[in-house]
């Protein structure tokens, strides 16, 4: 698929964000309809100019449209004004520019973009106080899951995994060992398939959940189909309340167990 200059192929999601007041408010007055739109309208922040996103009449038409028409023009009006109101999005840029920006949306997409060559200055409605672009960076689409900065020192990257979660070795290399002294998962070579899986993302959730059982993080990996996108996993990761759960590496095998033996 083909990405602008601008956009980029995947953002992060917290789970402070997914159980904040904003979307606890949105889900309790238009259920799981309201949080897909919150997430849609992301994607088309993201997708398209990058960091921000004109909104006006004609673009709440087109963005209800499709939807589905799974809610009305007036509802997503409300659901822009209630990000709005709760500072997920910024009240400055949307009072003065009719725009949807915030400063945390804009340092994402820094982050993303920081090894794109690109005068910085130049970009309308920033919020963030940017340093100036060497002129050497190349223009690469980097995907925000992970640190940019990695990439320029694989062997730190490499320390910094093998110290927080075990390797992962797809089926067939190195005879499914990883490195030597540590744990590895022998994960099927499809689900590196980004069009289908999301591996890297599921990884990252876990470990931000703290989950780092060999055990447990190999149990949900097969559980999940490790990390197949639509899956049941992410749908436990985003609606779980995480403080009220001590043991969360065994409730999410739980989850995914009983989710299993329902649809068996």
């Amino acid at each position: 698929m083909a990405m602008n200059c601008t956009g980029v192929l995947y953002f992060p999601v917290t789970i402070s964000v997914l159980e904040g007041i904003a979307l606890e408010l949105i889900e309790a007055r238009f259920g799981l309809k309201g949080v897909a739109a919150f997430i849609k309208l992301l994607c088309k922040v993201y997708k398209e100019e990058g960091y921000y996103m004109s909104w006006g009449k004609e673009q709440c038409m087109l963005f209800t449209h499709k939807l589905g028409n799974e809610l009305s023009n007036e509802e997503i009006q409300e659901i822009i004004e209630l990000l709005i109101e709760k500072e997920i999005f910024s009240r400055k840029m949307y009072a003065e520019h009719h725009v949807l920006t915030s400063e945390r949306i804009q340092k994402v997409w820094l982050d993303a973009t920081k090894r794109r060559k690109k005068d910085q200055r130049t970009l309308p409605y920033f919020l963030v106080e940017v340093k100036d672009v060497k002129p050497e960076a190349k223009i690469v689409v980097q995907d925000v899951l992970f640190q940019p900065g990695n990439a320029y020192n694989s062997e730190q990257s490499k320390e910094k995994q093998s110290r927080e979660t075990p390797p992962l070795t797809p089926q067939g290399e190195n005879g499914g060992e990883g490195v030597a002294g540590s744990p590895s998962f022998d994960v099927p070579g499809y689900a590196y398939n980004k069009k289908t899986h999301n591996l890297e993302g599921l990884m990252l959730e876990l470990n931000q959940l703290h989950i780092v059982d060999p055990n447990e993080i190999n149990a949900i990996l097969r559980l999940s189909d490790y990390g197949r996108l639509g899956g049941y996993i992410f749908r436990v990761i985003g609606s779980t309340r995480w403080s009220t759960i001590l043991a969360k590496g065994k409730y999410i095998i739980a989850a995914l167990r009983k989710e299993r033996c329902g649809n068996g």
